[in-house]
């Protein structure tokens, strides 16, 4: 069970990152607004601008930031997740205190708040989602970044997933 939350912990790490270099390249696209594509089972979407934001965030969009981007994951009976990058003139504090009462007031239960030199750390969880709120001040434009997954209680069975086996052409290492 440790195994998998920490899992589940490195997934949105890695998922935090990997937001702003897809906003990033999406920006470098030309006209187009959107990317979809499959992979693994999932439909991944990439979106750039304002009308990228998620149905499921609209309620929780900090007044007059900007939407840069967004980014999600749907596939059947797997894990789902949705990004979303924002940018606006308050401070760090002002975002993390509308974000705590806006959560509660939405019904989610505030699990934890991390307040470190660079960035604020907010945790919420409401029946089965998750959500993550990611604050970052510099040079007077504060970056939010707003995640929601689909809570994975279970653990992976592992014969559904790929496991390698040692060959003549990969052979065992020590």
């Amino acid at each position: 069970m440790k195994k998998c939350l920490a899992d589940k912990v490195k997934f949105r790490k890695l998922a935090i990152l990997v937001l702003p270099l897809a906003v990033c390249c999406l920006s470098s696209c030309g006209n187009s607004k959107d990317v979809t594509y499959n992979s693994g089972g999932m439909t991944h979407t990439i979106a750039q601008g304002e009308g990228s934001i998620p149905e499921e965030f609209k309620a929780l969009i900090y007044p007059d930031a900007q939407a840069t981007g967004s980014v999600s994951a749907d596939g059947n009976d797997q894990e789902q997740s949705k990004f979303v990058m924002l940018q606006a003139k308050a401070t760090a504090e002002d975002v993390s205190k509308w974000y705590q009462e806006q959560l509660q007031n939405n019904g989610w239960t505030v699990g934890n708040v991390q307040n470190s030199a660079d960035v604020i750390s907010i945790s919420a969880q409401k029946k089965e989602i998750e959500m993550n709120v990611m604050i970052d001040e510099d040079q007077g434009k504060t970056t939010i970044n707003l995640s929601l997954a689909k809570t994975v209680d279970q653990v992976p069975d592992e014969s559904e997933t790929e496991n390698f086996v040692p060959n003549k052409a990969a052979p065992p290492t020590d």
